[in-house]
């Protein structure tokens, strides 16, 4: 089984300072939104692996989702 990829130090805490500065909601959400007015102007016109970009956004949203949540139970 493969080893789990490991945070170092630095970039945890770089991670909870991008965090304390951009609200992982409204990230979320400015993502989503630029995603779909991407997809409606190009309309199939891109020269790239569009799944690989829709995964790691989706991966990358799941994330932020989970981040904003913790978020606010800690503003509770």
């Amino acid at each position: 089984m493969a080893a789990k990829p490991q945070l170092s130090e630095k970039l945890t805490l770089k991670f909870a300072q991008f965090l304390e500065y951009t609200p992982p909601s409204r990230l979320n959400m400015n993502l989503r939104r630029l995603l779909m007015n991407y997809l409606i102007c190009c309309n199939d016109a891109h020269g790239f692996n569009m799944d690989d970009l829709l995964l790691d956004l989706a991966s990358l949203m799941e994330l932020l989702d989970v981040a904003g949540e913790e978020m606010r139970q800690q503003v509770k």
